[in-house]
């Protein structure tokens, strides 16, 4: 139903316009007729002021239609069909009542034919020329015209039928081809082709759009992209589509080299009869002895007449061949070149899209990288350092199998942590959502892990002390401390760290101080000059980067001061 509905929709827009239009001619036309019956004297006297007074009543109403037409502020499609009713039958009583096929019916007849085809196309054209024929008709039968009355001019007469037929057939072709014209458009707006998904090429999205805007029943789509070694082609016919992979050289050429970017129009592939266009509407005839296009390809899906026209999208090269197109003609070849741009746009979309997913999956390594390095790796780290402690120790045994029990704790909890990350990344996992979670538990436990791995002491503070984030949030405020405390403890031989979290309007505030030896830097560096400098911990630069944050280092007195503002939701 939808397509009937814009298709009226269009046509009935049209039909407004000239209304407009129409009315103007009518009162043009009034006018000159009133005009031209004062100063003709050759209407029969006895009729003469019935004419005149029925030309005043067609002004008078002509003006009256114009004030409808034009008073309304949007044109709509309102009486139309009651005008053109009115003016016809206005013919009709002229011509009976002046017996004559001049003067004012001479200028009425082609206004009505033409207010016809406006509003009805073809049709209104070859049935208003019907009516015209019959008024002649019964004219000539009554014996008021040639060749039965020898008082009129014969060649007058004559010339009036035979302009009447040549209006009657070149209007009503006019109506057709503009009707053509307006259901090829409709057909381009009316179908979109659907989305690309996923990472497929949209050869099926593609070659059904052009079917369907073409009217063709079978297709060929035939592309190459410069990051793959293949030659892809897709086959379309009644709906099914079927895409296959090739060889690189597959049916090359696929055209002559001088016509790679040309249109063509293949008219009989027997006969290599073919129309180049290059471009402007500029059409060249094949001179070659074979078709130019590639012969295993017309071979194999039997072309004797296609259209064909290429794009280019990124480094894709693509062909469109439309097989056995009804009564080809050269503004099918335009609409091709029409239906190429949007194929283009597609395929631009595919590989938009492609490149998305692939920088999405870079990044989403990225952050595995650093949550792996921010986790596991440093908590490895600690505990290869407590090792090496532990070689060099000369404590009891009870004491050293009391730090070996510890170490295996931290062991099983960072295998708890792989796990978790490992179900995180899971597909259907809510893990990092945004729902609030409270910040304390997390805190207690990290606290506890970090004081064990690293041996020193953790303080942590909260305001408020009941404060709630999204999941994800607290997340990555987990790591950037355990981050901030390896390196503090590692680097910088810190043995007290505080952590201090609190809410600055609509962001998070993460403040770290330890008593290490720092940075090798004494004074304040924000986030733009750690950036530039590349200079702090890269894995904390990178996190708050992530998250559009700010990341700022200061030495205060004998602290070292991580000062991390990120957003407080995702």
């Amino acid at each position: 139903m939808a397509p009937a509905t814009n298709r009226q929709t269009w046509i009935n827009t049209f039909r407004a316009r000239s209304d407009a239009v129409i009315a103007i001619a009518r009162i043009v036309l009034a006018i000159g007729s009133l005009w031209i019956t004062w100063l003709d004297a050759a209407i029969w006297p006895a009729r003469s002021q019935l004419v005149f007074w029925l030309l005043v009543a067609y002004l008078a109403y002509a003006i009256a239609a114009a004030h409808f037409v034009w008073k309304a502020q949007v044109h709509r499609v309102r009486g139309t069909l009651v005008r053109h009713i009115i003016d016809v039958a206005t013919l009709v009583a002229l011509a009976l009542l002046t017996g004559r096929v001049s003067g004012p019916v001479f200028m009425l007849m082609p206004f009505v034919q033409l207010t016809a085809t406006l509003h009805w196309l073809w049709r209104g054209a070859l049935w208003t020329g019907f009516i015209g024929v019959a008024i002649l008709a019964y004219l000539a039968l009554s014996n008021t015209v040639w060749p039965f009355n020898s008082d009129v001019d014969a060649a007058v007469a004559l010339s009036f039928i035979l302009f009447l037929l040549t209006a009657t057939v070149l209007l009503t072709w006019l109506g057709t081809h503009q009707e053509a014209v307006r259901s090829e458009l409709l057909r381009l707006v009316e179908r979109t082709p659907g989305a690309p998904d996923g990472r497929d090429w949209p050869a099926e999205a593609a070659l059904d759009y052009a079917a369907q805007v073409m009217r063709v029943g079978r297709a060929l789509l035939i592309w190459s992209d410069g990051d793959e070694p293949w030659t892809h082609l897709a086959t379309w016919e009644n709906g099914a589509c079927e895409v296959r992979h090739l060889s690189p050289t597959a049916y090359l050429p696929w055209t002559p080299e001088a016509l790679e970017h040309a249109s063509l129009l293949i008219i009989d592939a027997k006969r290599s009869r073919a129309l180049i266009h290059r471009g402007e509407g500029r059409f060249d005839r094949w001179r070659g002895d074979e078709l130019p296009a590639s012969p295993a390809l017309v071979a194999e899906f039997s072309i004797t007449s296609a259209i064909s026209v290429q794009f280019h999208a990124s480094d894709v090269e693509a062909r469109l061949f439309l097989l056995d197109p009804p009564a080809p003609t050269l503004d099918d070849v335009a609409m091709a070149e029409i239906v190429a741009d949007r194929l283009k746009t597609l395929f631009e979309q595919a590989i938009l899209l492609r490149r998305l997913s692939d920088a999405a999956a870079l990044e989403e390594r990225i952050k595995i990288g650093r949550d792996i390095h921010d986790g596991v790796l440093q908590t490895l780290a600690g505990m290869a350092l407590q090792l090496q402690s532990l070689r060099s120790s000369t404590a009891e045994p009870e004491e050293i199998d009391r730090r070996l029990m510890a170490l295996q704790a931290m062991l099983y909890d960072e295998q708890r942590e792989l796990r978790a990350l490992i179900r995180a990344l899971e597909p259907g996992s809510d893990h990092g959502g945004a729902k609030d979670s409270p910040l304390v538990a997390r805190l207690e436990a990290l606290a506890k892990r970090l004081r064990r791995q690293w041996s020193i002491d953790f303080r942590f503070l909260l305001e408020p002390e009941d404060l709630r984030l999204p999941s994800s949030i607290i997340d990555e405020l987990m790591r950037m401390i355990a981050e901030a405390t390896a390196n503090a403890a590692r680097h910088g031989h810190a043995r007290t760290l505080e952590a201090r979290l609190r809410l600055d309007g609509g962001a998070v505030v993460l403040t770290v101080d330890d008593d290490g030896t720092g940075f090798g830097f004494d004074r304040r560096l924000e986030h733009a000059e750690l950036e530039s400098s590349k200079v702090g911990p890269r894995s904390l630069r990178e996190r708050v980067a992530t998250w559009g944050g700010e990341l700022s280092i200061d030495r205060v007195e004998q602290w070292t001061r991580i000062t991390i503002k990120i957003p407080a939701h995702p």
